[in-house]
């Protein structure tokens, strides 16, 4: 949705957007693009609301454009995805508090390889990666969770 609503896009601007989920029938409902109303009122603002959902059966149906946006695949964190490419954007939140300590590690690496050099990635508040990566670095005054990869020679030299 903020990507639809940058009008006009920036020039030589393209973008793909790829969700996963371990769970086929957690991506089956992502796909329908159905929310209750629970749902939308979790931050969802009013505008976007009003913008790109129509009320349907007693909840909510996204627009088509939106829902078409988006790759949905079936992927697990615990195992490699290499397959998905590489993102300048990686939204992660409030999943590594589900895995357990000892897969963490595992994961941050694999997130982190699969980020650009100039990528970012957003994890849960709660969910520190430190001391199980220095592959990527927290950004200085994002007021959230937000990590950048760590320049091939700084790790180098960490290491």
């Amino acid at each position: 949705m903020l990507l639809a609503d940058l009008d006009p896009r920036p020039a030589g601007w393209s973008f793909e957007i790829v969700a996963t989920d371990y769970s086929r029938a957690v991506l089956e409902r992502a796909r329908a693009g159905r929310y209750n109303h629970f749902e939308v009122q979790r931050g969802l603002p009013a505008h976007y609301l009003s913008r790109y959902f129509t009320p349907v059966d007693g909840g909510w149906q996204i627009a088509d454009r939106i829902r078409r946006a988006v790759q949905f695949r079936e992927g697990n964190l615990l195992e490699p995805f290499d397959d998905l490419g590489t993102f300048d954007v990686i939204f992660c939140r409030n999943v590594l508090i589900y895995i357990e300590a000892s897969a963490r590690r595992g994961v941050i690496e694999r997130l982190a390889g699969a980020l650009r050099p100039d990528g970012y990635l957003f994890l849960g508040a709660a969910e520190l990666p430190f001391g199980l990566t220095d592959r990527i670095e927290p950004v200085r005054g994002a007021g959230t969770a937000v990590y950048r990869p760590r320049p091939a020679a700084a790790v180098r030299a960490r290491a």
